[in-house]
């Protein structure tokens, strides 16, 4: 289980974010990826580094829809490590997905891998509302509300 002590309770984030439906689903990953980049930067500020999977890493997109902003770092680690070995127990090539992989897909795959920096496991109540959510929209708004929740906390 998770410790839960930054985390808000289920009740509150379950809904997600309120979304206009004009927002694209690349636009909500794009999002997410900033505030995982900032958990990330506000963990290491407190001394706490957060490794970020390179699987998890092979899913940033090159070129989102806008730059990132310019404090932005993953980008970095993925450029970083491509061209290298990953992997702990058995070494293989970095691969950042490409164009041919498919948006959405990629997007849904991240919607399903982003709550394991938080420390939910799937079989969690946190997870298993994840699971359930109705489609990739909803459990990129869900996580969206769930990681500025946690962001906002950290920056108090």
């Amino acid at each position: 289980g998770q410790s839960g002590a930054v985390l808000p309770s289920l009740d509150a984030w379950e809904d997600g974010v309120q979304v206009p439906p004009h927002v694209q689903v690349a636009e909500m990953e794009a999002r997410l990826w900033v505030e995982i980049d900032l958990l990330c930067r506000s963990l290491r500020a407190l001394g706490e580094a957060v490794p970020v999977p390179s699987q998890m890493l092979g899913l940033l997109p090159r070129a989102p829809s806008e730059d990132w902003p310019p404090l932005f770092e993953l980008n970095h680690a993925a450029e970083a490590l491509e061209g290298s070995l990953v992997g702990t127990v058995t070494k293989s090539a970095f691969v950042r997905v490409g164009s041919e992989y498919g948006a959405l897909r990629r997007a849904q795959k991240l919607s399903y891998v982003a709550c394991t920096l938080l420390g939910i496991e799937q079989d969690s109540r946190f997870g298993q509302a994840i699971l359930e959510a109705r489609g990739t929209r909803h459990r990129l708004s869900m996580l969206l509300r769930l990681y500025s929740d946690v962001n906002r906390e950290l920056s108090k």
